[in-house]
């Protein structure tokens, strides 16, 4: 699978993003934390250690600050671009799509060969068709299909987007049945009740989509998170935010698997998490 460039590449950033991922998040936190103590601010590394630390902060407030930091005291770095594109999608996330559109306008207008343009091109458009804005969207479609490259997943997603600027105005994602819609066999004799059986029990893993208050964008994820046919969870957090989560899975494994999934159909920084 090749190497997401919105993601850090520097091995030693690469194994505290693994840390996190395998939820020992305090301790890849403790980690760079020490690392932008001991990296000069003037050191070619220190843009992508905060980006790395922006990418597995505590919160979403915390990343949009370090993510912030990279983009504006780090403008000249490989890192801004990506920093542009993840402060797209945390405004998204929370319902600010014209946030999301002024960035992915900025991105597009200062890195025009970043690597994450493709990318950028398809959060920019969805957040364009949302405030009804199609002729954006879909200058943006068209822009991201001419650099997408061999990255065939997001070409599809692209592709399947730039339906909607041909006419077919209503394309979506095929409905999940819910079971109450699912068709039932009748028999004409009712079957005796099936004997008890043992309650069966969650796995203890989820994945933490968004800590968010707005109740459009909390109905958005919630939207989001059923279509991909997992179960909602919204656990109260600090300060009136909704922690919105996605699961269960039986292992960290089985999260992890499902993580890039709902990274690109959210955005922000989805982790996974587990449940005692």
């Amino acid at each position: 699978m090749a190497q997401d460039p919105a993601m850090p590449s520097s091995p030693r950033f690469v194994e505290i993003l693994r840390l996190a991922q395998d939820g020992r998040a305090d301790s890849a936190r403790a980690a760079i934390g020490g690392l932008l103590v001991a990296i000069d601010p003037g050191d070619p590394d220190y843009p992508e250690a905060l980006y790395t630390a922006a990418t597995i902060a505590s919160s979403g407030e915390e990343a949009r600050l370090l993510f912030s930091r990279v983009a504006v005291e780090h403008n000249r770095s490989a890192w801004a671009d990506k920093a542009l594109l993840r402060l797209a999608q945390l405004d998204y996330s929370t319902g600010d799509t014209e946030g999301a559109i002024n960035r992915i306008r900025r991105l597009m207008a200062d890195y025009p060969g970043s690597s994450v343009l493709a990318t950028a091109a398809l959060w920019g458009a969805r957040a364009a068709f949302e405030r009804d804005d199609q002729e954006q969207a879909c200058q943006w479609l068209g822009r991201g299909l001419a650099v997408v490259g061999d990255n065939v997943e997001l070409r599809n997603q692209l592709a399947f987007s730039e339906q909607r600027c041909r006419g077919n105005v209503a394309v979506t994602a095929p409905p999940i049945r819910t079971p109450e819609q699912r068709p039932v066999d009748r028999a004409q004799v009712p079957a005796p009740p099936p004997a008890a059986a043992e309650p069966t029990r969650e796995g203890p893993w989820r994945i933490q989509v968004a800590a968010i208050s707005d109740p459009s964008a909390i109905r958005r994820v919630e939207g989001i998170i059923r279509r991909l046919g997992l179960t909602v969870y919204k656990v109260p957090g600090p300060n009136g935010l909704t922690k919105m989560q996605a699961g269960p899975f039986d292992s960290r494994e089985d999260a992890n698997g499902r993580l890039a999934e709902l990274t690109r159909e959210v955005g922000g920084k989805p982790f996974v998490t587990r449940v005692e």
